[in-house]
């Protein structure tokens, strides 16, 4: 598989719209005649004798070798079936699969309903395409293309090196060299994590603030930082229950009020290090049925216009597949230590000595 920038520039209002027929245009009408395709795709055994073919081609009807021809080229004979093609637009890009078997002429592709982005119809007459005013519209040639990722931001998801290579001002260019550029790209936005610097240094950092955690830490001081983390995103309210507490059903080691958002949230905190067990799932699940039993016993029924979310924080590294499964059908958010990790780095570690 290669991959390709391709510029649609060249009547952007048909060529984008013609897009979404799946169809990856190209100028060039001139040469969209029968027999042009076949020409240069059959015109010898090496890319050497097909390039001669196509240079007497294009001086045949053109008089002239502009350097514009290269476009061309590498349209007809370099793109193939299953290569992608990179789409840059304003402040996004595309990425779409070639599918066809090699390109065709846009007169061999029904395209009558074609209409312009303001809505203009196109006209086909002795296989070239106008406009209403009858004003030729240049688009010899398309492969049958289908779109991959759509709407990829630039800002959020395109390195440097993929970013400067996007603003050439060639129609094409061969950008196999970017390949893991372009593979970084389309897994961070299938993760929703932008490509910047702030996001790499949480990515970076991250491992080695769990670290620290494992090796400085004790329960109880996990659990004065995750009450410290609460009062450093906005709680007006939160505190460590009495681990004594008569009669308790379940637990809860941390209670944090967010007043203005009408938000309490449950959390159990666990530190160890591997994977953390149902157990700390069961015990908020727990304490959360125990506390709408006491609010139905007291007539109150929880309704106060506050919401109830539970949360299991742990310094490990995973969770089981039974907790897991648990939590999803309870609606419990599992928080794992490296996850938390970065939660904290993105609220921010200034004054964090003052949470012991």
């Amino acid at each position: 598989m290669n991959y390709w920038l391709h510029r649609i520039s060249h009547h952007a209002e048909f060529s984008y719209p013609l897009m979404e027929l799946n169809l990856l245009s190209i100028g060039f009408s001139d040469f969209a005649y029968d027999g042009f395709i076949n020409r240069v795709l059959n015109g010898g055994e090496t890319w050497e004798k097909r390039w001669e073919t196509f240079e007497n081609e294009v001086e045949e009807i053109w008089g002239e070798k502009p350097r514009t021809r290269h476009n061309l080229w590498r349209f007809i004979e370099g793109f193939k079936k299953g290569d992608w093609v990179i789409i840059p637009g304003n402040g996004i890009f595309s990425i779409y699969e070639i599918i066809g078997e090699k390109p065709m002429k846009i007169d061999d592709f029904p395209i009558e309903n074609l209409k312009s982005w303001n809505g203009s119809s196109v006209l086909k007459i002795d296989g070239l395409l106008y406009t209403e005013k009858r004003e030729i519209i240049d688009l010899g040639f398309v492969w049958e293309v289908k779109p991959v990722y759509k709407n990829i931001s630039r800002y959020q998801y395109a390195d440097s090196s993929l970013t400067a290579r996007m603003k050439i001002r060639t129609t094409n260019a061969n950008i196999y060299d970017l390949k893991d550029s372009i593979e970084k790209s389309v897994t961070a936005f299938l993760k929703g994590k932008p490509i910047n610097i702030h996001s790499q240094l949480i990515e970076n950092i991250a491992p080695t603030v769990l670290n620290s955690l494992k090796q400085e830490l004790n329960p109880d001081k996990l659990e004065y930082l995750v009450k410290w983390y609460f009062e450093r995103i906005g709680a007006t309210e939160v505190y460590i229950p009495s681990k004594n507490e008569s009669g308790k059903e379940g637990d809860a080691d941390v209670i944090a009020t967010f007043e203005s958002l009408k938000l309490i949230i449950y959390c159990q905190v666990k530190f160890h290090s591997g994977q953390t067990g149902d157990w700390a799932v069961q015990q908020i699940l727990d304490y959360k049925n125990k506390k709408e039993k006491m609010n139905e016993d007291d007539n109150n029924s929880m309704d106060d216009e506050y919401s109830r979310i539970n949360w299991v924080i742990s310094s490990g590294d995973e969770f089981s597949e039974k907790s897991s499964n648990v939590a999803k059908q309870e609606k419990i958010q599992l928080i794992s230590g490296l996850k938390f990790s970065k939660m904290l780095l993105e609220a921010g570690i200034l004054n964090l000595n003052k949470a012991f």
